[in-house]
């Protein structure tokens, strides 16, 4: 029963010392600096007093993501330019509408990145 128990224990840690090797690596492969960064800024944006600068710095870092995202990235494109023209008319509520519909595309996208 001993030996078994031993062999069985050594199992599950030998197991459980892979998961976190597993998950970094994981992380490490799903990494998008560029889309994150404009998920920030967009998130800044909502709570700016002068968003424009901010909404600006987010579509740069969208331009300049990998195209791998299955159309959510060209969609977010899409919605922070209308998130610029509603904060340049001075409607805030509808920029910032713009600006949840195009951080859920963000992460869409980058949930279906090949």
């Amino acid at each position: 029963m001993n030996t078994i128990s031993r062999v069985l224990g050594s199992t599950c840690i030998a197991i459980l010392s892979l998961l976190p090797l597993t998950t970094a690596q994981a992380a490490a492969e799903n990494t998008q600096p560029k889309m994150e960064k404009a998920v920030h800024d967009l998130q800044d944006a909502k709570q700016a007093k002068d968003p424009m600068p901010l909404l600006e710095a987010a579509k740069k870092a969208l331009k300049h993501a990998s195209k791998n995202k299955h159309g959510g990235r060209a969609a977010a494109i899409g919605l922070v330019d209308e998130a610029i023209q509603q904060a340049t008319a001075g409607n805030m509520e509808k920029m910032r509408q713009k600006v949840d519909a195009a951080i859920a595309n963000i992460h869409n996208g980058m949930s279906k990145a090949d």
